[in-house]
């Protein structure tokens, strides 16, 4: 559909009216392993958005992809600059560069950089998400499922009721074999 729409964009001779008809088709191109055409749907995105902050986070998931680590550095900088523009916090700019890293396998950065927005984060409001964020993936990628966990229950004990926190306690129960107690979790009948 997001070729379609830009397909019926250059009929019309003019651009989408956001970063998005080019971001979200680049992620389909990228789980799919299509990085060509993600290269070049980045170059005509550039092109119509050429500062945009969304852009420059998905063009260096794709430089660190294909190991162009100059590249990926490059946009890092970009994305940074252009955060930093936006008045965005250091917390809320190294916790998307934390998802930058992640999403491009680079898991030792990521948890650095979740654990640096965390210390910077101490009684903002977007705490709860960075260390879920953090929990998820030491728990997904197999990092260290026990400290996940545990992180996640000192979440869980502030804000029981958060399903982004069951679930992530959910699936490191999972990870662990710990089947019975995830389903609980998991379908909400551990809650009572």
């Amino acid at each position: 559909e997001f070729e379609k729409a830009l397909e019926i964009y250059k009929k019309w001779d003019s651009k989408p009216d956001w970063i998005f008809n080019y971001t979200e088709l680049g992620e389909s191109y990228h789980g799919t392993g299509q990085f060509r055409k993600e290269k070049k749907l980045y170059r005509k995105a550039e092109h119509d958005f050429p500062n945009d902050r969304r852009l420059s986070y998905n063009q260096a998931i794709l430089a660190f992809t294909e190991e162009d680590t100059v590249a990926a550095n490059r946009y890092i900088k970009k994305y940074i600059y252009l955060c930093k523009d936006q008045s965005w916090s250091e917390a809320r700019i190294s916790r998307n560069l934390a998802d930058v890293y992640s999403n491009a396998g680079y898991l030792n950065k990521a948890v650095e950089l979740y654990r640096k927005s965390l210390s910077l984060e101490s009684g903002i409001s977007l705490r709860p998400f960075t260390l879920n964020k953090l929990a998820y993936l030491l728990i997904d990628k197999d990092v260290n499922i026990i400290e996940g966990i545990q992180l996640i229950d000192k979440e869980l004990e502030t804000n029981p009721d958060s399903y982004s926190s069951l679930h992530t306690k959910g699936w490191g129960l999972y990870k662990q074999g710990k089947y019975e107690e995830a389903l609980k979790i998991l379908t909400g009948r551990g809650l009572q």
